[in-house]
């Protein structure tokens, strides 16, 4: 029997491109939202749709580091929320969990569906590509024929990750809670950078066998930076590692199909499965003519 396709979208990072883009237009915020989460759909023949968003409010990372995220303005949230709301009109699934950002609700969704259908993650947030693997495929959305072949959107693999990052995606959070990650107002550690970050993990493979080794090696050994800064760096370490365990609602795989949505412009998705299904809403949004070509670069 052929397994679902299910498409899991960060919800979040696709808003607010479109919100950017829209520049204050919420309906053409809404159906740019639509149009790259429905062309990603239509590029890997997905049957199924669920978008993971943000939960307003302080989450779990807030509390053990009250300045995390501190320099955000709630401008981007405001101009997201309407587009969040239209978006949801369409008959879209959506899961948001309080305490918890959209990206960790990304991860416990994959996490709960990799065994019953095939799970494919669209993001432009780097976070997630911790998760490219054999059973999960994570793309990013980079405008219409931009992609490989055509597409709208670029797969990754983990050689690619090791390319651009110079880490295996496992190893991915340890390397931004060394050298620290400036939009999430993550610090790292000091006087570790990118380049000091790659050298700490292709040498010692994880933090912990790094922080081990700190308090023997010599003091011009790179790894003795990390001396002292044991309960920093698990920190970092916690900040950086997105959750699989978020307490999800109860979610019907059958509610996510793309049959049952409600897109701008009034069809509905025909992207791999059969028109026609009424599961869930399908409260329709303001129509208009659709735009082609979202200019969004790979992050």
């Amino acid at each position: 029997m052929t397994l679902p396709h299910l498409l899991i979208v960060d919800a979040q990072s696709l808003a607010g491109r479109a919100a950017h883009v829209a520049a204050g237009d919420v309906t053409n915020g809404v159906r740019l939202w639509c149009q790259m989460a429905r062309g990603a759909a239509m590029d890997i023949a997905a049957t199924h749709l669920v978008a993971a968003w943000d939960h307003e409010g302080p989450t779990f990372r807030h509390a053990l580091f009250p300045t995390y995220k501190h320099r955000r303005t709630g401008s981007m949230r405001t101009r997201i929320t309407p587009i969040r709301e239209g978006v949801e009109a369409t008959g879209i699934a959506s899961v948001s969990v309080a305490s918890f950002e959209g990206d960790d609700s990304v991860a416990s969704l994959m996490a709960r569906f990799r065994d019953e259908a095939r799970v494919t993650v669209l993001s432009n947030d780097s976070d997630l590509l911790q998760f490219v693997s054999e059973g999960v495929d994570v793309a990013t959305y980079v405008g219409a024929g931009k992609g490989p072949n055509g597409m709208r959107i670029k797969p990754w693999s983990a050689a690619e990750v090791l390319a651009k990052f110079g880490v295996l995606p496992p190893n991915l959070p340890a390397f931004k809670a060394l050298c620290g990650e400036e939009g999430d107002d993550i610090p790292g550690v000091k006087s570790v950078g990118k380049g000091t970050a790659v050298k700490l993990l292709r040498r010692w493979q994880s933090i912990e066998k790094a922080l081990e080794a700190s308090e023997f090696v010599s003091h011009r050994d790179d790894t003795a930076k990390l001396a002292g800064q044991h309960e920093h760096l698990r920190l970092m370490l916690q900040l950086t590692t997105i959750r699989q365990d978020v307490p999800l609602p109860e979610i019907d795989l059958a509610r996510c199909a793309l049959s049952a949505i409600a897109w701008p412009g009034g069809s509905q998705a025909r992207a791999g499965v059969a028109a026609g299904s009424t599961d869930g809403p399908v409260s329709r949004t303001a129509a208009g003519p659709g735009l082609d070509v979202v200019p969004f670069p790979e992050e």
